[in-house]
């Protein structure tokens, strides 16, 4: 009995489990090259997913920055907060994105 990954969901497993108790896809009747092919398509969704946050980052991060540059609101009023809020949690999530994205590529 050996312990493997689930092609879908990568949480450990054993071999002889014919359904991912995690998330219940069904493992007996798939051969070598099904799973292979379920794991890249799985590992895909995630980077595009990774990606589409980053994008959403950067757009928060350019939108604050944008409306700082262009509305100059008051010191100290709820909208430079606003602006600066959202260029900080926007420059945060951008970097944290990118290095899942460089982990899942590590991953292999």
């Amino acid at each position: 009995m050996a312990i493997i990954s689930c092609p879908q969901c990568q949480k450990s497993i054993s071999d002889k489990h014919t359904a991912c108790p995690h998330c219940n896809i069904t493992l007996g009747d798939m051969d070598a090259n099904a799973k292979q092919r379920l794991a890249s398509r799985t590992k895909m969704q995630q980077h595009q997913s990774l990606m589409n946050q980053s994008f959403i980052a950067l757009l928060l991060f350019l939108g604050g920055f944008l409306v700082l540059y262009w509305q100059h609101p008051t010191p100290g009023s709820w909208q430079q907060t606003a602006c600066y809020t959202a260029i900080g949690v926007g420059v945060v999530w951008y970097l944290v994105n990118r290095v899942r994205l460089v982990f899942l590529k590590r991953k292999n």
